[in-house]
């Protein structure tokens, strides 16, 4: 007697991609690992900080497309961040100060500066309704800033350096 079949899913696949001719630099330079925009935050004295959620000057910054015809009219572009990034506080959302010598109490809030979006992103997860810019004359501009938060109830001094990783999109 033969075995009966029976049949059940184990498992998905699911393949994601895109499929793009749009080949825009950033600040200038091409896209990948080597693309590194610096934001400085400045020398921020500790005792600005007087509690909890207390900010420092928030610093603007922009990352710029363009790159020539590649960079095509009407295509639209937004970033997400690396959510994953171990640099992230899971609690805040904020980015974690970096290094041995590390100012403490403090975390980097990121926040939208432009192209209709404001307010602090959670680094931590995915935007809902991320910046998006949209490409007219070969350019376009994403704009954000960045300030100091207290995160505990003191503040000692230190570097205040941190990263977070990006991918583009363009549709």
């Amino acid at each position: 007697m033969a075995p009966s079949l029976s049949h059940a899913f184990d498992g998905q696949l699911d393949f994601t991609g895109s499929i793009t001719d749009v080949t825009c630099t950033i600040n200038g330079k091409p896209a990948g690992p080597n693309n590194r925009t610096t934001v400085d935050l400045g020398r921020v004295d500790p005792v600005i900080f007087t509690a909890v959620g207390t900010k420092s000057p928030a610093v603007p910054f922009s990352l710029v497309l363009g790159g020539g015809t590649a960079c095509k009219d009407k295509t639209k572009a937004s970033i997400s961040f690396d959510t994953g990034s171990a640099n992230i506080d899971p609690v805040t959302g904020n980015l974690i100060l970096q290094g041995s010598s590390a100012a403490q109490g403090v975390q980097i809030e990121v926040s939208d500066n432009g192209n209709s979006a404001t307010g602090k992103i959670a680094l931590n997860q995915a935007q809902a309704a991320p910046q998006v810019a949209t490409i007219t004359g070969n350019t376009a501009t994403l704009t954000y800033s960045a300030a100091y938060v207290q995160t505990a109830p003191a503040v000692t001094a230190g570097a205040g350096n941190s990263f977070i990783r990006y991918t583009m999109a363009y549709y």
